[in-house]
């Protein structure tokens, strides 16, 4: 209890310190030197803000020394998708960052906030508002990607952050050899990943369904559950999660007045964000990043994965030797918790 209330302290002096810049944030064990985590995200980018969210703190983690991106796969289909990735990361300072591209997966998936649009934003003078740093059209295919980060990493060093589509992941899962690595997928998967963070399902009493990522390409998540290596760790967020951590879009542009151009300013000022937007995908960053201690953690098991369309279910066997956890929901301390460390980062100067 002691130590829950003083990381509370120093995340509420971090919050409230006049130099926004101020480097404490929540959970890190004050900055100890530690080796940052070898990280692909692979996130459905142009639809919820979310995705936005846990990609401007991936950006500060980098700078922090707690991540190494390797890459971003972009698994929407849609140039201005990608380009949407590489605004973030040209404005916070990481242009060189691989980004990837899904051309063969969910066609006209829903679109809660098309803020896709904010790669054609121009400024006073007619010029894009937001800098560029590559060409979206020339991007890597999602899957060929994967393959070739995962061909120069050290065998059980990648985290995979999968906060979207299992589309890439699929088509990973069943690519063959090729001029990157004489391995199949699953071998290839299989030899260089350590864990994969995933947000999906529900596991409640009631409820097995296996959530809108899940759902919305239910036949390619069906062929990554089914040929995921048993090796390799799975530790999934489920939708219930996040349902409390409500950062509502009055309070994203309050805390970005200390600037008149941003790209999440742009989308809150640009497009209705009051769609019941919650910060999911951020509980996958966080927790491949700090490990379990700031979350609840289900006994470990097995997870199978039932094909049905729209009712597609996702269920949990409790095994001793399972490589499968879940998150469990969050008290309100903990809730609170997690939204002030997305505002502490949306405060951060540039």
């Amino acid at each position: 209890m002691r130590k829950n209330f003083s990381m509370l302290v120093v995340a509420l002096m971090c919050f409230f310190a006049v130099d926004a810049n101020a480097q404490c944030p929540m959970g890190a064990a004050g900055f100890q030197k530690r080796q940052p985590v070898n990280m692909i995200l692979d996130a459905d980018f142009g639809s919820s803000t979310d995705d936005l969210i846990a990609l401007m703190m991936l950006n500060h983690y980098i700078d922090e020394g707690l991540v190494d991106l390797k890459g971003i796969v972009v698994d929407r289909e849609g140039e201005n998708n990608a380009g949407v990735v590489d605004i973030f990361n040209t404005y916070y300072g990481h242009p060189y960052i691989p980004v990837g591209l899904e051309r063969n997966g969910v066609k006209n998936p829903r679109v809660f906030i098309p803020y896709n649009g904010i790669c054609d934003l121009k400024d006073a003078n007619g010029n894009p508002l937001f800098k560029r740093s590559f060409d979206a059209s020339k991007c890597m295919d999602g899957w060929k990607l994967y393959r070739k980060i995962l061909s120069k990493a050290e065998d059980k060093s990648i985290t995979i952050v999968a906060i979207g589509f299992a589309t890439s992941l699929a088509q990973l899962m069943e690519s063959k050899a090729d001029e990157y690595s004489k391995l199949s997928g699953i071998d290839l998967f299989a030899q260089k990943v350590k864990a994969v963070y995933i947000q999906s399902g529900r596991f409640e009493e009631n409820d097995s369904t296996c959530g809108y990522n899940m759902r919305a390409a239910s036949k390619q998540a069906a062929i990554f559950y089914e040929k995921l290596p048993e090796s390799v760790e799975l530790i999934m967020s489920p939708s219930y999660v996040g349902e409390s951590m409500n950062y509502l879009p009055e309070d994203v542009i309050a805390d970005l007045s200390w600037t008149e151009v941003n790209p999440i300013k742009a989308v809150y000022t640009n497009y209705t964000c009051d769609t019941g937007q919650r910060m999911w995908d951020v509980n996958c960053v966080t927790n491949a990043i700090f490990g379990d201690g700031q979350f609840n953690m289900s006994a470990p098991g097995y997870v199978t994965f039932v094909e049905k369309g729209e009712e597609s279910l996702m269920l949990f066997k409790q095994d001793p030797y399972g490589n499968a956890r879940y998150q469990l929901p969050f008290d309100t301390y903990q809730s609170m918790e997690k939204l002030m460390e997305m505002r502490r980062h949306n405060r951060m100067k540039r």
